[in-house]
């Protein structure tokens, strides 16, 4: 997600931000999605290439900017440390349903005839209304 510069400027008047810190969080390459990612979860550079069946010198590589990793490693890596390639590459990682039975929920519900997935997705429209009502009165 990208914004005007514009947009940028007056966020940071309004918030005092610096346009440093907007440009490091909205630019941020690939060795620094991966090293902050990597971070977030705790993990080493060695755990995250045990974890993605590569050398703990090829992560440092990656996080450095030096090497690009494939496609292939790429991934590896992505699930490694939970996040997306989309992610990894620039994107953002908001739109990924993280709970494997929910997404499996999901994925058997986009399968259904439309008058189901109507009618499911009116009782979970209706659940979501009522939390969002009790955690506004909390």
């Amino acid at each position: 997600m990208y914004f005007s510069i514009h947009f940028i400027w007056y966020i940071c008047l309004k918030y005092a931000f610096s346009v440093t810190f907007f440009r490091y969080l909205y630019l941020m390459n690939l060795g620094e999605r991966i090293k902050i990612s990597r971070q977030k979860k705790k993990m080493s550079q060695q755990d995250l290439g045990n974890n993605a069946e590569t050398h703990q010198k090829n992560i440092s590589k990656y996080e450095q900017n030096t090497v690009v990793p494939s496609a292939i490693t790429l991934k590896k890596i992505a699930d490694a440390l939970e996040v997306t390639t989309d992610y990894l590459l620039g994107g953002d990682n908001d739109n990924v349903i993280k709970d494997t039975q929910l997404l499996a929920y999901f994925k058997a519900i986009d399968t259904m005839p439309d008058d189901i997935k109507s009618s499911l997705l009116k009782v979970i429209d209706a659940y979501v209304r009522d939390y969002k009502t009790q955690q506004a009165y909390k």
